[in-house]
């Protein structure tokens, strides 16, 4: 196998349970390997040849969750680079993209060197070094959720809602593709995580640009969750929003004749909820019949709950 010897280690079976309903047939390699990896964790053997023999199990299945752990605490036990360890752990990453135990490893390894590196130490930690790994892996799949998670609690970690770097990046995610929400939501997340309070000027100007790309694409839902959800965290009033909305109905003798985008429609609905309670039972009923009908049965609650349908 390498090496290293494993011949005083007896492997420990697997599948081999009965009755089973459906047996996996692990072919030779895996059942050897998986075997002795599972008898040495088994006796908590610590050692370079159970570090090596997780590499093993991870190339053979990397989303086995328990090797990941197990080699992560061989790599304690050690003190092996952790350095090197995630530069290692890159190469598994782009070859597994849809992983998502890699992503909670890194964490591990990062969290360890955060808090055992003197701040003045040569080898801290550098944020900065994360981007390339993060960005291939979005270059190759844009909309890769476990990647955005991972980001997030990258940002989170250090800080890095402010980042140039980090808005520069997540702003050509969303250059490329309109319709990325996972880019969108981690826009959101950098503007409006913190709970900070916002000026009023710093407000207006991210409406603008949100406003701006709906422009280009007005029947994109993530844009318009974002514009929305900016009024509803801050408490501003979408009646602000009615012209903008406007500019995606048309309106004859007041009835919707025109709707390029639903979701101008919906909140144009929601508008009018308090005033103009007979409009927005049309709308919702537009909505119902025609523009949404997916979702008929929403829209028919919304318009149970207006003040008019309440009298």
């Amino acid at each position: 196998m390498s090496d290293y010897n494993f011949d005083d280690v007896e492997p420990v079976k697997i599948n081999e349970e009965y009755p089973q309903l459906c047996q996996i047939l692990y072919d030779e390699e895996y059942t050897k390997t998986m075997g002795i990896l599972l008898a040495l964790l088994q006796k908590s053997e610590y050692s370079e040849r159970a570090f090596f023999l997780t590499q093993k199990g991870i190339e053979l299945l990397a989303s086995h969750y328990t090797i990941w752990i197990y080699r992560f605490d061989i790599l304690i036990h050690l003190n092996k680079d952790l350095f090197e360890e995630l530069d290692w752990c890159e190469q598994i990453a782009l070859e597994n993209e849809k992983n998502y135990q890699i992503w909670n490893y890194r964490q591990l390894v990062i969290s360890r060197i955060v808090a055992t590196t003197d701040k003045s130490s040569s080898k801290k930690f550098e944020p900065h070094r994360e981007f390339p790994i993060l960005e291939a892996m979005l270059d190759s799949d844009p909309k890769n959720h476990h990647v955005w998670a991972y980001r997030k609690w990258f940002v989170e970690k250090f800080a890095l809602y402010d980042d140039s770097k980090e808005n520069e990046f997540v702003n050509g995610v969303i250059a490329a593709d309109l319709r990325n929400n996972s880019a969108w939501s981690h826009r959101f997340f950098l503007k409006f995580s913190q709970d900070k309070e916002i000026n009023k000027q710093v407000f207006e100007a991210e409406s603008e640009f949100v406003q701006a790309m709906i422009a280009d694409s007005p029947q994109n839902p993530s844009t318009w969750n974002y514009l929305t959800g900016m009024y509803n965290k801050y408490k501003q009033s979408l009646s602000e929003l009615e012209e903008f909305c406007l500019k995606f109905v048309q309106f004859v003798d007041g009835q919707v004749q025109a709707v390029e985008s639903s979701y101008a429609l919906e909140v144009l609905a929601k508008i009018y909820e308090v005033n103009k309670t007979d409009t927005s039972v049309a709308l919702y009923d537009a909505l119902a019949l025609k523009y949404d009908p997916i979702r008929v049965n929403y829209w028919n609650y919304q318009k149970r709950n207006l003040p008019v349908a309440q009298n």
